[in-house]
């Protein structure tokens, strides 16, 4: 539509999502963290905690409480480590696949050049997402000398990996990819705020945090605008599995990682690991009160998945929709 033309209603409409591709695309030279310069190592601060302990699963739990310091920091330091190693799943594992399925013109409604170069783009950002988190990781471990600290495969992709086995036809497959990814791109720049901007961890690993979160801030939309674009281009059949599918990832993001944690708290040294590990699972292997899905039940109703009984059934099953009128009210 031309600028020019036309009346005033139309030309503050929203813009289409092929058109709010083709802007996310023309911003991506300015924006993109890749083009920003390297993060100086120098400036870890050594004396300040690497991790939050209000983000451990066993943050009041009195074997941790009663910890010496030394220990509480050194499972800070693993905190830091799993954090990075989950950010290298993600990337590596669930997005860089769902761009690579994009980039070779596999997915309905993405088909385009816009599309194409969009998600080209997105596995440029992610490849030095991965850069960035590895060498992070590689400056904790000499520091702290936790070199041999192993770090299991986070719950999101080993889940994401079960979803593909029970599921024989390649377009199934392909949805939960895409499924996975659409949920972990809305949740994670979330995911990073937490530490993006908390001064008491050093500098190094808040301003990690920080570049990484610039980019995200902008995939969530890109990921978004994909979804619509997916969607409005499958079948009947496509859809009601795409429905059943995208609210399960978020029950998979919200995973404790407490197989994770017992694999580092035991390879440390820490007394009691397995008790402690074991006292979390009795309470619960998830925590959704952590995540705001509000954006996510938007999409979705954005898309008419919630105008169905079978939306409504899946991401009631996922526990997603007992409060999600008041999320939305409250967050949008």
């Amino acid at each position: 539509m031309s600028q020019h033309y036309g009346s005033n209603v139309a030309r503050h409409q929203p813009p289409s999502p092929s058109d709010l591709l083709r802007r996310l695309a023309a911003d991506w030279p300015r924006r993109a963290q890749v083009k920003r310069g390297e993060l100086d190592a120098a400036m870890a601060d050594e004396d300040k905690d690497d991790f939050l302990a209000d983000l451990l699963p066993f943050k009041d739990h009195p074997l941790y409480l009663k910890a010496p310091a030394a220990m509480k920091r050194k499972v800070l330091s693993c905190g830091w480590l799993a954090y990075n190693e989950k950010t290298v799943d993600i990337e590596a594992k669930i997005i860089h696949p769902a761009c690579q399925s994009i980039v070779h013109a596999h997915v309905p409604g993405l088909r385009d050049g816009t599309s194409r170069e969009i998600a080209s783009q997105t596995m440029v950002d992610e490849a030095y997402h991965l850069l960035l988190v590895s060498r992070a990781n590689a400056v904790t471990r000499e520091r702290r000398k936790l070199a041999s600290v192993p770090i299991p495969e986070c719950n999101l992709v080993k889940q994401m990996r079960a979803c593909h086995e029970v599921h024989s036809e390649s377009w199934q497959r392909m949805l939960v990819q895409l499924a996975t990814a659409i949920v972990s791109e809305v949740f994670i720049s979330d995911y990073l705020r937490l530490l993006s901007s908390e001064n008491s961890i050093p500098t190094f690993n808040r301003l990690t945090v920080a570049a990484h979160r610039r980019d995200e801030l902008a995939h969530e939309p890109i990921f978004r605008t994909f979804a619509k674009l997916i969607y409005a281009n499958l079948s009947t059949k496509e859809q009601m599995f795409l429905t059943s599918v995208l609210p399960r990832p978020v029950r998979w993001f919200a995973s404790l990682e407490l197989d994770v944690w017992q694999t580092m708290l035991e390879h440390i040294g820490f007394a009691d690991a397995a008790t402690l590990i074991g006292d979390c699972r009795s309470i619960g292997e998830q925590n959704l009160a952590k995540l705001d899905y509000s954006r996510l039940i938007a999409l979705a109703q954005e898309l008419g998945m919630l105008q169905t009984q079978l939306g409504v059934d899946s991401f009631s099953t996922e526990g997603l929709l007992s409060d999600a009128r008041a999320q939305h009210g409250r967050f949008s």
